[in-house]
């Protein structure tokens, strides 16, 4: 079990930055994508991932909506809502709100980080 890699979902509907987001991310974790909240919800119930990264503005199902539907499911995965404002409302379900343009480093070090918190 210490040797397996953090399992990440990244839901996010734009084609490209979901692609260049998960070749970045892949190099560390164990990455699945989905392209809106609800397609997001699905692959959370078939996976199990460790920690959500999440855009805020999905069609269908917003990224807090997500957060909050993720957490009354497993209270013990982590989100990491991304969005490009800096008040967002329903935030409180997420545990780390990062702020476009995206930094991968600190988004890196963030699914590092709870991660491993989901898994203890």
């Amino acid at each position: 079990m210490g040797d397996e890699r953090i399992k990440v979902l990244l839901v996010e509907d734009d084609g490209d930055s979901r692609e260049l987001l998960a070749e970045l991310l892949e190099s560390e974790f164990d990455v699945k994508t989905a392209t809106d909240g609800v397609a997001g919800l699905k692959a959370f119930e078939a996976e199990h991932p460790d920690v959500v990264v999440t855009d805020e503005s999905l069609p269908g199902m917003n990224g807090t909506e997500l957060a909050q539907k993720v957490k009354e499911r497993e209270p013990r995965a982590r989100v990491i809502l991304v969005s490009g404002y800096t008040q967002v409302q329903g935030s409180e379900h997420c545990d780390v709100v990062l702020r476009k343009p995206i930094d991968v480093e600190r988004l890196s070090a963030a699914v590092g980080r709870l991660g491993d918190e989901a898994r203890h």
